[in-house]
């Protein structure tokens, strides 16, 4: 995968979370990067599948000339945590955006994982040995 940076003067490092010991770079800070250095670029999601309790999510990220760069995909639970209840479908979406932008080598220091996947699977792991 090519360096995002490359060619590029005075990058500042994406701000990160840890997350038990491990840094991750969160999906608001991959998006205003991609805002502010992929001009003309764009991203679109799409729900792919789903049902009741579940949906799964595709983000795309397209260069100007509309050809894809990358993609990312997510699937969340309504029934996975309190959040989910009422926003498994944005959360869904946030998730595949920021895989899509890790994709395209946007945060990746440490992880193509988001915080937010990182912290949700965490709650869900807690959860299941409660």
């Amino acid at each position: 995968m090519a360096n995002v940076n490359a060619g590029r003067k005075n990058v500042k490092p994406l701000k990160t979370v840890n997350i038990k010991g491990k840094e991750y770079v969160q999906v608001n800070e991959r998006l205003k990067y991609f805002r502010e250095h992929f001009a003309g670029w764009g991203i679109t999601t799409e729900i792919i599948g789903g049902n009741e309790n579940e949906v799964t999510m595709k983000a795309t990220v397209t260069r100007p000339d509309g050809t894809v760069a990358s993609t990312g995909h997510a699937l969340e639970d309504r029934r996975a945590s309190y959040i989910n209840k009422t926003s498994h479908i944005e959360n869904a979406e946030t998730s595949a955006v920021g895989r899509a932008l890790g994709n395209l080598g946007i945060g990746l220091d440490t992880s193509v994982a988001s915080a937010e996947e990182v912290e949700m699977a965490v709650a869900r792991q807690e959860g299941a040995n409660a």
